[in-house]
């Protein structure tokens, strides 16, 4: 009776590690290693932040020759606006990481169709505590203690730097998840059209804002009066 009950525990764990298992072939884990953080898969969160980067080279870098510092420069627009990236070219290895990423506990705040890294995840002290940019880290953290955490908000004064991007591990980390995986993660991609459609209102309506707001600085804007010089 012992020896039933024991064979059956063993299948069960079996069984649970089995299903515990990402279900993806990883393609990236020979890549270096981005830091360590005993509470999260790492390996899975490695994968998702490498297959991100060869998606920003691949259709962000916009002409030859493709890299991952053009895919980063062109992304940047994206990720500091509420754009979804572009979802026609995001293929099935990308969507099977979104699934797993899915599963991780607290990981996400879903509110509907809104959808942001929960910045009181484990992952998200391990990402802060890997910044390499000090004043970038120092944004990070008191967004992230005072509990105000918001996406432009922190990116806000980073200026376009594809360079610093790529070297600073974390900071990539935080992109793919917050700026990437967040925002496809609960999207239907069996309409892509319908997605597209939603794209692109949402980049003519940033269009229209930012004219109003060029138009608004230029009626503020004080004349300034020149008195002309008598000889």
């Amino acid at each position: 009776m012992k020896k039933t009950n024991l064979l059956l525990v063993l299948v069960l764990l079996l069984f649970t590690n089995c299903n515990n298992e990402p279900n993806i072939d990883y393609k990236y884990q020979l890549n270096d290693d981005l830091f360590n953080c005993d509470a999260v898969d790492m390996n899975l969160i490695k994968e998702a932040v490498y297959a991100f980067e060869e998606y920003i080279k691949d259709f962000y870098s916009l002409e030859p020759p493709y890299s991952v510092d053009k895919g980063y420069y062109f992304y940047w627009d994206t990720s500091k606006t509420d754009l979804i990236p572009k979802v026609e070219s995001i293929n099935p290895h990308i969507l099977k990481i979104r699934d797993e990423l899915k599963k991780i506990d607290n990981l996400w705040i879903i509110n509907g169709d809104d959808v942001k890294l929960n910045m009181n995840h484990p992952i998200a002290t391990c990402i802060g505590d890997n910044m390499e940019d000090q004043e970038l880290k120092k944004i990070y953290d008191v967004l992230v203690e005072s509990n105000t955490f918001k996406n432009r908000v922190f990116l806000a004064p980073f200026k376009r730097d594809p360079i610093k991007f790529r070297q600073d591990r974390a900071l990539v980390t935080y992109l793919a998840l917050n700026t990437f995986y967040a925002r496809i993660l609960t999207l239907d991609f069996s309409n892509l059209d319908e997605l597209m459609l939603i794209n692109r209102n949402r980049y003519i309506e940033r269009q229209r804002l930012l004219k109003e707001q060029n138009k608004g600085a230029k009626r503020n804007l004080t004349p300034i009066i020149i008195d002309s010089i008598k000889n």
